[in-house]
């Protein structure tokens, strides 16, 4: 397999992990074909600039490198995987604080002219209720795993652990 394959298929993954997550994501390349479009396209998370790798051996630094260098005013993100693992997302120390410090999503500016409009009446809504799918923790390739990287075996349960369960 070549790797301009096995990059076009990294990129539908990560958009499938997206999709996973509520999110409608589409592969960017297809559409825009610039070098400064992002791999993946997500217009609910239009301040994220998504770079991403399906190599074995990946220099992390390189990677981030060119995420920064395309996403223009966007925020850069790495997702990056290898065979028979989930996928990682690599950021910069200073996205990550602002992520912590709510800084992140940037909220749009107001424009000094426009009317003020009131909030509306009743609860918010939970900021996750909007999710349709479940965790992609299960998903195609996504294993427990222990320190060493090796999947994790649950250990079977006898009959004796059953009855005590019961």
């Amino acid at each position: 397999m070549n790797s301009r394959e096995k990059g076009k298929r990294g990129e539908r993954q990560w958009r499938d992990v997206l999709r996973a997550h509520g999110y409608m994501a589409r592969r960017g390349q297809q559409f825009a074909g610039s070098p400064d479009s992002p791999d993946v396209v997500c217009d609910e998370l239009k301040w994220a600039h998504f770079e991403v790798k399906h190599v074995e051996h990946l220099n992390v630094y390189d990677g981030m490198a060119q995420a920064q260098r395309d996403c223009g005013a966007g925020v850069p993100f790495l997702c990056h995987r290898r065979r028979l693992w989930p996928f990682l997302v690599t950021m910069t120390s200073e996205t990550f604080f602002r992520l912590l410090r709510g800084e992140l999503p940037p909220q749009p500016k107001l424009d000094s002219r426009a009317p003020a409009r009131s909030a509306p009446e009743g609860p918010l809504p939970a900021a996750n209720s909007f999710r349709r799918f479940p965790s992609d923790s299960n998903l195609r390739g996504e294993f427990p795993r222990d320190g060493t990287g090796a999947v994790r075996q649950e250990p079977s349960k006898t009959q004796n652990d059953k009855e005590q369960m019961t």
